[in-house]
């Protein structure tokens, strides 16, 4: 009866479609819906969705790795040369999407002292985007470690998932001798973008506290030409004086640069509150990561419009800040 049972479905499901084009492969049917990525560098960046793949193969003989029959060619060749190098997928979306990783499949060993890592944001030198004092989770929350134990019995479920609090996030690996792992990478929209990685070298973007108590900031990991197209920062009564570019209120535009991730603690070019339209100077920052960071207390709904574009060797005469190197 279980035969029968089947064939009848089977001959429901041909029937029920129309007939096959000529030049149609039928595998097409079972195509993915999903692009499907190696990853191919130790720091590698990357800003499509899909399935991130990563593999590592003891040196052994080439016949020692057709057991791995699933895994590409091009992932096969991959073996680093130190074998405690922690490496990293450096995800970057849209400013107003968060990320989204499940770790699909992973073969890490703890034992071997294999380890992986997921964090809320990015990781360069020790240092973090969005920085402690930003970010509404605390640090040991944002960083969430994971590795294979061979040792529990029964086996748990190999899946994980996480999400990010902004458009960017980062999955960290050690992997010393073998392992593999397979992360899915989506993206969603948010209506209520804070924390901003600027992904491409040009464009306008908004930065807003909603109301709430919040520090947000727009970071470019590179030197820099902003101004302000329109700025809406702190009380009412400043709306019939000129714009502060030195402004010392709580409530403020601070737009600086630093060496690396962190801009808690950046030199600063100015600091910016009051209301204007008007665009305002254009500020060159010849810095590692150029950032603009709304400061607010929550009392007031602030919020600019600000623009940024790559800065070029013919923008030194627009220079308000040089980094040291």
């Amino acid at each position: 009866m279980k035969f029968i049972g089947v064939f009848t479905l089977i001959t429901v499901v041909v029937f029920g479609v129309k007939a096959w084009s000529p030049l149609k492969n039928p595998y097409d049917l079972f195509a993915l819906t999903h692009k499907i990525h190696t990853i191919t560098e130790c720091m590698d960046v990357r800003s499509e969705p899909g399935d991130y793949i990563f593999k590592k193969f003891p040196k052994r003989s080439a016949s020692s790795r057709m057991s791995y029959v699933n895994l590409d060619q091009e992932a096969m060749e991959q073996i680093e040369e130190d074998p405690m190098t922690v490496c990293g997928l450096y995800i970057i979306g849209e400013p107003d999407t968060i990320v989204e990783v499940t770790i699909k499949q992973y073969n890490v060993n703890c034992e071997s002292g294999g380890l992986m890592a997921f964090v809320d944001g990015w990781e360069l030198n020790g240092e973090y985007f969005p920085s402690e004092v930003d970010h509404h989770r605390k640090l040991e929350d944002r960083v969430v470690e994971f590795c294979s134990d061979y040792r529990q019995w029964p086996k748990v479920s190999n899946k994980k998932f996480f999400k990010s609090s902004q458009n960017a996030a980062l999955l960290q690996y050690r992997i010393p001798t073998k392992g593999f792992f397979i992360a899915n990478v989506k993206f969603h929209k948010i209506s209520q973008p804070c924390n901003v990685l600027v992904q491409d070298t040009d464009g306008i973007f908004q930065l807003n506290n909603y109301g709430h108590p919040w520090n947000c900031t727009i970071a470019a990991i590179f030197p820099a030409v902003v101004s302000l197209s329109s700025l809406k920062i702190g009380s009412k009564a400043l709306r019939n004086e000129k714009v502060n570019y030195d402004c010392q209120m709580e409530d403020r535009l601070d737009i600086g640069g630093s060496g690396g991730l962190e801009n808690s603690n950046m030199d600063k070019s100015s600091s910016v509150c009051g209301y204007s339209d008007a665009p305002g100077p254009q500020q060159a920052l010849f810095c590692g990561t150029t950032s603009v960071r709304l400061v607010s207390s929550g009392k007031y709904s602030n919020q600019a419009t600000v623009e940024i574009r790559k800065a070029s060797v013919e923008d030194y005469d627009l220079a308000t800040l040089i980094c040291p190197v």
